[in-house]
């Protein structure tokens, strides 16, 4: 069993060397049939964005809760035949926006409470191909449109998060494009100017072609500013000449914990954050963005 959880853990493989258990010392199934056998009570769903729907499906029709990796899909098909199941056999569905339980946006979430935001800016970059060691970027599905790739869906943790901090999102534009080498053919940037209930300017950038890392959220209010930096745990309250910083020891590894143990804390409860529904809400926007912003912003200056 792994640390902290006394539950009995598969792993269910569509391809490779059939094994008894993997480095983990979890075992290992590979077909459907071995699955319903088993009765799993919740499944934990990790494959690519694209096949996300398909296999939540299935896995609520074998009266499984989810716990579906972020994003929820590339696209909205089929996601309604998924809340239909979810609704007939009472089934938990979970997105994964795991940066909710990140320290500085839950310290953030209560600074700004009762605040008056005048403007926000957001900054997210990374470097694809240093993302997971032994592949090359362009065989990753981060990096292809078709599979749910692109800095749009896959850095959509930032969208989740202006969500949580500051309202529902009431308008977006901007534009977003390829312009390195680094996807086969996704997005590997974006610019977006969004406005929600609580903070009607927010300057959104993302990109993942950056030898810079990068997470960082500024926020300026009538009080003064708060810079949240999430890779660097910390965050500095500017107001005037005086200066504090806020520094947090809790790493990655601390932080999925609690999400896990949210999840198993309100397992049945049609409340949990980042339901279907509201994660659903997330994913219409990001796509409604993706239809209407610009991808071709520099032809426009010719």
């Amino acid at each position: 069993m792994q640390d902290n959880f006394s539950h009995e853990l598969f792993a269910f493989r569509s391809k490779g060397k059939r094994s008894h258990k993997n480095e983990l010392g979890i075992a290992e199934v590979y077909s459907w049939d071995e699955v319903e056998k088993l009765k799993p009570d919740l499944a934990f769903i990790t494959n690519p964005t694209f096949a996300h729907i398909k296999t939540a499906f299935q896995c609520a029709s074998l009266g499984m809760h989810l716990f579906i990796e972020k994003p929820l899909s590339h696209s909205l098909k089929d996601i309604a035949s998924l809340e239909a199941i979810c609704r007939k056999k009472k089934i938990t569905c979970y997105v994964a926006y795991c940066l909710r339980f990140h320290p500085v946006i839950k310290a953030l979430r209560k600074l700004v409470l009762a605040k008056k935001i005048y403007h926000v800016r957001i900054d997210c970059s990374s470097y694809l191909p240093s993302w997971r060691k032994g592949t090359t970027s362009k065989d990753l599905y981060s990096g292809i449109t078709s599979q749910g790739g692109g800095v749009l869906l896959d850095l959509s943790h930032e969208f989740d998060y202006i969500r949580y901090l500051f309202g529902e999102i009431k308008a977006m534009a901007g534009v977003y494009g390829k312009i390195s080498a680094v996807s086969f053919d996704s997005e590997d940037f974006a610019d977006v100017l969004l406005a929600t209930r609580h903070a009607p300017h927010i300057n959104l950038h993302l990109n993942f072609l950056s030898h810079m890392n990068e997470r960082r959220i500024i926020i300026d209010h009538e009080q003064g500013c708060l810079v949240g930096d999430l890779l660097g745990n910390k965050i500095e309250i500017l107001n005037g000449h005086h200066k504090k910083t806020i520094r947090f020891t809790a790493t990655k590894d601390d932080y999925f914990k609690e999400q896990i143990k949210y999840f198993f804390r309100y397992l049945g409860n049609p409340l949990m954050m980042n339901n279907l529904k509201e994660s659903k809400a997330t994913l219409t926007k990001i796509l409604e963005f993706k239809r209407h912003g610009k991808k071709d912003f520099t032809n426009s200056l010719r």
